[in-house]
């Protein structure tokens, strides 16, 4: 008859103006609304959380760099999650917890290809019906995250205990992503993983499709994720640099980039160099290589 009325961690949140009276109880003063407004981002308003950090918050000097580094640098909080969460978990879950931890976002399918498992699904569903830091994704239908504060203790315990797993469950993402056309997430976990080889094969593939779609600037971060020796090595890299800057209005960081692109004798970098000429004013000389190329 509608009479159940369910009470999740959704609806059990502080808003920030309850997270503002905690706070301000336990302290004995009000915070800073720069200070609340970081607490209640990286706490998501996790009421224990935020009472917690209250705690380590009184008598310290450095308030916002201690906001900035929650996880790693509060004993309460990572305790509390360590002592009464992880620990109190069957070595399979804990297991998939970790594994899973270096993933922004999770579904069944990826879950399973980054740890060999086949029933991640169900898995999930057992930890979002258990409230274990899981979040629904609200759009896409089986995604979730971690909660901000239980992903970072989640990697900084697999580091802890298995730092060699963290690259090959890094690569496994990085497949997964790629092959279901997640190419921006699929380059970051290969940068994850340190295989800047692989993460300039996925941006020599699509960096075009993505700029000619008028994403300069997802372009211009897979590059920055790429070593200079890395980017300067490929011609096809440097011309994604030159077309990138040139874009942006960046003309004489473009002809800088642009030598290395055309003593490959391309033609795609022969066009850009006369549409370069041109915006830098030299338009004779732009006719001239027009016409060459």
């Amino acid at each position: 008859r509608g009479e159940l009325l369910e009470l999740r961690a959704a609806e059990l949140a502080f808003s920030r103006d309850e997270t503002d009276v905690l706070l301000t109880g336990v302290l004995g003063e009000a915070l800073p609304a720069e200070h609340l407004d970081l607490l209640v981002g990286r706490t998501e308003g996790w009421a224990a959380g935020l009472y917690l950090a209250a705690l380590s918050l009184a008598g310290r000097e450095d308030r916002r760099g201690f906001v900035e580094e929650l996880v790693v640098g509060d004993r309460h909080i990572v305790d509390y999650l360590g002592g009464e969460v992880l620990d109190g978990l069957d070595d399979d879950t804990r297991s998939f917890l970790l594994e899973t931890s270096v993933l922004d976002r999770l579904s069944g399918p990826l879950c399973d290809a980054v740890t060999g498992r086949d029933d991640s699904a169900r898995l999930l569903d057992e930890i979002e019906r258990a409230n274990l830091f899981l979040v629904p994704l609200g759009a896409r239908r089986g995604w979730y995250r971690y909660h901000h504060l239980f992903g970072e203790l989640l990697r900084q315990e697999l580091a802890h205990i298995d730092p060699r797993a963290v690259p090959d469950l890094h690569l496994r993402a990085a497949a997964w992503l790629a092959a279901e056309g997640s190419i921006d997430d699929a380059i970051r976990h290969a940068c994850a993983a340190g295989d800047q080889t692989l993460a300039a094969e996925l941006v020599v593939t699509h960096w075009r499709a993505a700029f000619n779609r008028g994403e300069l600037a997802t372009v211009d971060r897979w590059l920055d994720e790429l070593s200079d020796v890395i980017v300067s090595g490929d011609p096809d890299l440097v011309l994604a640099r030159a077309w990138v800057a040139m874009d942006q209005g960046r003309a004489r960081e473009a002809e800088r980039w642009l030598a290395g692109a055309t003593s490959g004798g391309s033609g795609e970098a022969a066009v850009l160099h006369a549409v370069l000429c041109f915006k830098l004013g030299k338009v004779t000389h732009a006719q001239r290589v027009a016409r060459d190329a």
